[in-house]
């Protein structure tokens, strides 16, 4: 289907049904439109969306984007499913350059607390994290907390501080991966406490390999922290090299056994298809109720290009399928990302 302008230029109520959606925005140009795909029939449409303008936008695996306005940085939650904002704690500065969100569900309160939800910002270049909680009240506002992962020290270049990559919420706790050494990482937030604060534990679990030939095993070259049904999932693409070019292999979805502390290979993820986009972000959703193929993995993030297809991966049949917006799409701002359907468990309410 042919990209059109949309009937109405300020909401994606219209698209609400076609979610999950790819979104390819071109920035600051003299209409600040977006083309949006969906990956479940194929159509395309370009909107004119006022959150887009003016506003550092950053979406969640959990469906929400935070608004934090350049100029102001007043910061608000949008669904972009309903148009729904909820008006959060202006920042004390601009966010960091490099960052992500994500939306911690209802897990994040103790049971005398109404259900809250906590909205982390994580610095990709310094560790240092931004938090604040939904239902905070007046007297709400981001707190800002450093954390020490060491320090990388590469001969010949200065020392850097080491920071998380990419998180994942699940029920209420926030995990990454320290790699190498093979460690993951776990934030616990405690709703009594007077402000957000998160306590790290670690602990050791070795990452995935896949063993490709006879005495050789592939490392796995890209990896995607998510939250399904409730349990903590890495999504692992195993590249080989072949005349000095990287091929894909396999793609590999794992779950955490939290009590052996290690991953366990899972070739059935059920009615579910992952969501795999740039920086590491990843998420889960609803496969059939969102017209996607189940089982499978949608891959979204070309890094050795720049190309604007997606690619489909059948976990179970070990497949593979390329797809993508069947329309010229202009010189992008930013890499395409995902707008995911409203996890269910994120308590959006002020």
């Amino acid at each position: 289907m042919e990209s059109k302008p949309a009937e109405d230029l300020g909401s994606l109520a219209a698209a609400a049904a076609s979610f999950p959606l790819l979104v390819y925005d071109y920035g600051e140009q003299p209409d600040n439109s977006q083309t949006v795909l969906s990956v479940a029939d194929g159509s395309s449409r370009t909107y004119q969306l006022p959150e887009m303008a003016n506003f550092k936008c950053l979406e969640t695996p959990q469906g929400l984007v935070l608004m934090v306005d350049t100029a102001s940085f007043h910061c608000s939650l949008w669904n972009p499913q309903t148009g729904e904002k909820t008006t959060l704690p202006a920042m004390d500065e601009a966010p960091p350059e490099h960052c992500r969100c994500l939306v911690a569900d209802t897990g994040s309160s103790c049971p005398e607390w109404n259900p809250d939800s906590l909205v982390l910002v994580y610095d990709l270049s310094r560790p240092e994290l931004l938090m604040c909680r939904i239902r905070g009240g007046a007297g709400a506002k981001w707190v800002r907390q450093t954390y020490d992962m060491g320090l990388y020290e590469v001969p010949g270049k200065p020392t850097t501080e080491r920071t998380i990559d990419y998180m994942a919420a699940v029920e209420g706790v926030f995990y990454y991966l320290d790699s190498p050494p093979n460690k993951v990482g776990a934030l616990f937030s405690f709703a009594d406490d007077p402000e957000p604060c998160l306590e790290l534990v670690t602990f050791e679990a070795e990452l995935p390999e896949l063993d490709w030939k006879e005495g050789v095993t592939l490392r796995a070259t890209k990896t995607y922290l998510l939250e399904h049904f409730k349990n903590l999932f890495l999504s692992c693409l195993f590249y080989k090299v072949v005349d000095s070019t990287l091929e894909l292999e396999e793609v590999g979805a794992y779950m955490m056994d939290l009590t052996k502390k290690e991953w366990i290979k899972v070739d059935d993820i059920g009615d579910a298809a992952f969501l795999l986009g740039p920086r590491g972000f990843a998420a889960s959703c609803p496969a059939t109720e969102h017209g996607l193929k189940k089982g499978c993995v949608y891959h979204a993030c070309d890094d050795l290009g720049d190309s604007n297809d997606y690619e489909i991966f059948d976990l179970k049949e070990g497949t593979r399928e390329v797809a993508g917006p069947n329309q010229d799409i202009p010189v992008l701002s930013r890499k395409p990302f995902w707008l995911v359907p409203v996890h269910p468990d994120v308590n959006m309410n002020s």
